[in-house]
């Protein structure tokens, strides 16, 4: 009986999986009906198997869930950055070459005070000075309220000079539709 316990033993996942001969599954059978011991044996293989590998497969794919989102929020918050850091790149060339200067917040709040509160001027950066002006606005009024006359026989161009107690400053001047930049 102990060498048919053994030899049911090996062959009891077989019988389970349906992978034996008709007379090896007879055989199989008829002694799990006898012996209590191989009985128990099948039913323990039985009962377990299915739950745990059921658990153990849920439990890979919600560890594979969570490592993935971890690795998704990793790549979106650096592709995030990296927008970000392109846009203020974008800004500070944006600002640097139509206002003449890199901080674009102070370009574009001097914009709006000349723009929508229609204001003649606003200083918007201080070394080197740029102001912006509304495109109609004189910089002959700007430089008087300072307390500078114009000296027009050295002007260049869009270059002017301007003096004020034997002391110059010299301003290049634009103009586009929107406004007007003076530099220092």
């Amino acid at each position: 009986m102990k060498n048919e316990c053994s030899i049911v033993g090996d062959l009891l996942a077989l019988w389970m999986d349906g992978l034996v001969s008709g007379d090896t599954a007879a055989f199989v059978e008829e002694h799990l009906d006898r012996c209590p011991a191989c009985h128990a044996r099948m039913e323990q293989l039985r009962a377990p198997a299915a739950p745990q590998a059921a658990a153990q497969e849920a439990r890979a794919f919600r560890d594979f869930a969570a490592r993935w989102n971890k690795k998704r929020r990793r790549i979106l918050a650096a592709f995030a950055a990296l927008a970000l850091a392109a846009a203020l790149l974008a800004a500070c060339l944006f600002s640097s070459a139509v206002f003449g200067t890199a901080n674009f917040v102070s370009a574009a709040a001097g914009l709006a005070r000349v723009t929508l509160l229609n204001e003649p001027w606003a200083e918007i950066a201080r070394e080197p000075k740029v102001v912006l002006a509304a495109p109609e606005t004189d910089l002959t009024d700007y430089m008087a309220a300072r307390g500078f006359a114009e000296n027009e026989q050295e002007r260049m161009g869009a270059l002017r000079v301007f003096e004020k107690d034997g002391a110059k400053e010299y301003v290049l001047c634009s103009v586009n539709r929107w406004f007007a930049r003076w530099v220092w």
